[in-house]
């Protein structure tokens, strides 16, 4: 039997990358790290399991927001724009990626 196509590594110059895929992402810090914790929501048994924890620097969590803003702006210049819900059409606060300044 062979291996299913979505769990077969992946290639790339560093070699094999895991791939995982994920539609919920939890996300804490401390003083020194940030760790995201991607997983699956399944809504019919209203359950999260988490797959992958990624811990990075404070540092690297900024850039990391950079770079995730501006590849999101150049796709919904490309493609469109992004919708979180259907109630958000017309505008998508959410996916404003500058803190709120008080």
């Amino acid at each position: 039997m062979t291996e299913p196509e979505k769990d077969k590594p992946k290639e790339n110059k560093q070699g094999r990358i895991r791939t995982v895929y994920s539609n919920i992402v939890r996300i804490g810090h401390s003083p020194y790290e940030f760790m995201l914790d991607f997983g699956q929501f399944q809504p019919e048994g209203k359950k999260a399991f988490m797959d992958v924890r990624i811990i990075v620097s404070p540092q690297h969590a900024k850039a990391i927001l950079k770079a995730l803003g501006e590849n999101v702006a150049g796709f919904e210049e490309k493609h469109g724009k992004i919708g979180v819900s259907p109630d958000d059409a017309e505008e998508d606060a959410d996916t404003d990626w500058r803190p709120k300044r008080r």
